[in-house]
């Protein structure tokens, strides 16, 4: 039987990527979101928040970022699985309005990066580009598919509907919640991954935290049905709160991870989990995936890079 020995969760924010000089851009990209009410934040609360944009503290927490993906880094290659189940969000990338599953799995043999164009991004995207994507050739990254299609039927007998997909339509690319772990996390090797995509961003069908934490574990049951001796390490890719970062909100996930308490995660407050923030949805399918494991290692970043508090809260973590 398959066996999971491995749990990581980490953000793939570019701003993770990004050395100091690059945040402000960030910044700016945050002022041309509607989503952020930039300028009505910037009065508010600007001046609460000078002493956390310095580029001092800017460096500190690069830093601190840094030796969190080299600690990861580390994490994986010491286990060294055979496979990853890396859980996710497609951001139209692979899914647009033709179809936007609540959750799904991809059980087709391989998957592609495509190269992308720096000069349709914005430059604050461009400079970081290398975290997520390939400019110049397709990559291509194995999947293993035997265990995607046994996980699709294992949740369909648990009463979950997912989605299956198997071919990557023409023109579009792997998304880059698992491009980013392929590019910055498990890069001692390529391993073979079985993408588990949860609606985070979209309405109306995002699914409740209850509904993810309940997937999370049927999803392990599903793993450990698995006939093959293989070990798998869980990945759950993305969050914390963003693009206005949410210290409370993000404590509050973190209490409910550090203590395996399944009732805060379930009850997690749906209207603060809107879009990057429904990322949260990402670590919280992990926790019920993983509620056997010891959280071993967690390293918070509260990323401020605007007076509009936007930014992210960086978190990275480490179950076995």
């Amino acid at each position: 039987m398959a066996k999971i020995v491995l749990g990581i969760g980490s953000s793939h924010s570019p701003q993770v990527s990004s050395t100091p000089e690059i945040w402000h851009m960030h910044a700016e990209r945050d002022r041309l979101n509607p989503d952020t009410h930039f300028e009505e934040r910037a009065r508010e609360i600007g001046h609460t928040l000078q002493d956390k944009l310095s580029p001092e503290v800017w460096q500190r927490k690069y830093e601190e970022c840094q030796a969190a993906i080299e600690h990861l880094n580390r994490e994986i290659k010491e286990v060294d699985p055979d496979i990853l189940v890396v859980i996710g969000d497609d951001q139209e990338e692979l899914f647009f309005d033709d179809c936007k599953p609540a959750f799904g799995v991809f059980w087709g043999d391989e998957l592609k990066d495509l190269p992308h164009d720096l000069n349709e991004i914005h430059p604050s995207l461009g400079a970081v580009i290398w975290a997520w994507h390939t400019t110049d050739q397709i990559d291509y990254y194995p999947t293993q598919s035997d265990l995607g299609r046994h996980i699709i039927a294992s949740m369909t007998t648990e009463g979950f509907d997912v989605a299956q997909s198997k071919t990557q339509f023409e023109g579009r690319s792997l998304g880059h919640a698992y491009t980013f772990v392929q590019r910055r996390l498990a890069i001692h090797r390529t391993i073979p991954m079985v993408p588990i995509f949860v609606n985070c961003f979209f309405q109306p069908n995002q699914p409740t935290p209850a509904r993810s934490y309940e997937f999370g574990q049927a999803l392990r049951r599903a793993i450990e049905s698995w006939g093959e001796d293989k070990r798998v390490a869980i990945i759950s890719s993305g969050g914390l709160s963003h693009f206005t970062l949410d210290e409370e909100l993000d404590q509050q996930v973190i209490r409910g991870l550090k203590n395996k308490d399944a009732g805060i995660l379930k009850t997690l407050p749906r209207e603060k989990l809107q879009g990057a923030s429904g990322e949260i949805l990402n670590w919280v399918v992990g926790a019920g995936a993983m509620e056997h494991l010891d959280m071993q290692y967690l390293e918070y970043v509260s990323g401020y890079r605007s007076p509009a508090g936007t930014g992210v809260g960086m978190t990275f973590a480490v179950w076995k």
